[in-house]
């Protein structure tokens, strides 16, 4: 979803008629799903709220569905991700609400575990990627159950969908700390590093559940998942995606579903509004949960009471604090720090830093002229950020981590780079 808004709000900046013409094309290539909508719906049928208007002044959530389905897939990529024969059925392979909140001026992606045991209004208890296959209307009941917030869009994309658009951006570059090898969906990125994923391997990175070093592998999934969604928003909201226009439209068509109500100009005011926000007030989060075994079978549960403490503060519109950066068993996702770079007279080395953090998934903020004091290359961290200095020192390993006492929100780092920096990864 924020993809496909991020290539046409800088498509639409241009303000030129091809602009608005390949807009409205692309507009009226997108599928419009089943849901019904306010007075569309009939008497005792659940659906959307009726909004006549993209939400403006109060809080908007959109539920952004990943669906396994297999359809349109070639039969190289069946053979690695499997056909519509093999995997029956259609399950919710990721789900993540995105809140826009005008009046608190932050936009969060919450992540939801696709295993996490929810009740399914209508059908009883089970895993929540499950609701899906009774229909996308049900899925957005049992979320809506679930965290207490009201949907107001909902965008679905399916694996076909999902590389098509990848593929569309020429790819995204996306660096890493460590290799990363899965044999079973046949992803392998040898060393730590920076690559330029392609529609397949991009797929295999965000679905990758045998990744060696991964303690609970569906926490550490989510995580990576997170690090390459904000890497793709920066990819989609540079110069160069508006020439892969023609390129966007076929991806999204018959592969990318929304709701009625839902249009691509509501999408790009989205997106230009998540852009005056800047990247550190777009806020990833996670549902807190834990594995548990039912009956012989593999459950996520809430754990309480900061799961229930999370949804409340988005709900009101209030702090979030630290809840949710991270999972059980799991680094904070790169997604979830903020680092601010400062240029210690570095010659250049900053800003290669600053594009380097991006790549990785990090919430950068514009490089700013080091205080006098700072002469050589450091990584400070305050309070309270001990987790979020050990992630971003292992992307620069060269470097020394100090504790710094003026630095006290812990979602923070401070990189400092001076001269004596030796480089970032290749």
């Amino acid at each position: 979803m924020l993809a496909v808004a991020g290539v046409l709000a800088v498509l639409l900046a241009g303000g030129s008629g091809f602009s608005i013409v390949a807009i409205k094309h692309f507009d009226h290539s997108l599928l419009v799903g089943s849901l019904c909508v306010g007075v569309e719906c009939r008497p005792g049928e659940a659906g959307l709220p009726d909004v006549s208007t993209f939400c403006e002044h109060d809080a908007c959530n959109f539920l952004v569905l990943g669906s396994d389905s297999r359809a349109g897939l070639t039969p190289a990529q069946q053979k690695q991700f499997g056909s519509s024969s093999t995997v029956v059925g259609q399950r919710s392979d990721t789900i993540i609400l995105v809140q826009y909140d005008p009046n608190n001026n932050r936009t969060i992606v919450l992540s939801i575990p696709r295993d996490l045991r929810v009740a399914i209004p209508g059908h009883g208890t089970n895993k929540i990627n499950t609701a899906f296959s009774y229909g996308p209307d049900v899925l957005v009941q049992t979320v809506e159950k679930l965290t207490g917030l009201k949907i107001n869009h909902y965008v679905e994309v399916n694996f076909s969908g999902f590389q098509d658009i990848v593929n569309a951006l020429g790819g995204v570059p996306v660096c890493i700390d460590k290799p990363m090898v899965d044999s079973v969906i046949n992803l392998n990125l040898a060393k730590a590093g920076c690559y330029q994923l392609n529609g397949a391997k991009a797929l295999a990175f965000v679905r990758a559940r045998h990744v060696q070093g991964d303690l609970i592998p569906d926490f550490s999934r989510i995580a990576r998942q997170q690090q390459f969604i904000r890497a793709l928003m920066q990819k989609a909201m540079s110069v160069g995606a508006i020439f892969h226009i023609s390129q966007f439209v076929a991806a999204a068509k018959n592969n990318m579903v929304i709701d009625s109500h839902l249009n691509i100009y509501d999408l790009q005011d989205l997106t230009l509004r998540l852009a005056k926000l800047g990247s550190q007030n777009v806020l990833f989060r996670v549902l807190p949960g834990r594995p548990v075994q039912i009956g012989g079978v593999d459950y996520v549960e809430l754990v309480q009471p900061s799961a229930s403490l999370l949804l409340q503060r988005i709900r009101d519109g209030k702090g979030l604090g630290s809840i949710g950066e991270q999972s059980l068993g799991t680094a904070p996702s790169t997604a979830s720090i903020t680092v601010h770079v400062l240029d210690a007279n570095s010659g250049g080395k900053a800003q290669q830093v600053y594009a380097y953090l991006q790549k990785s998934g990090f919430a950068v903020t514009p490089v700013q002229a080091a205080p006098a004091q700072f002469t050589k290359s450091d990584i400070l961290f305050g309070h309270g950020a001990t987790n979020q200095k050990n992630v971003v020192n292992a992307y620069l390993a060269s470097l020394d981590a100090v504790y710094d006492n003026a630095d006290t929100n812990q979602s923070d780092i401070t990189v400092v780079i001076g001269p004596d920096f030796k480089g970032v990864p290749s």
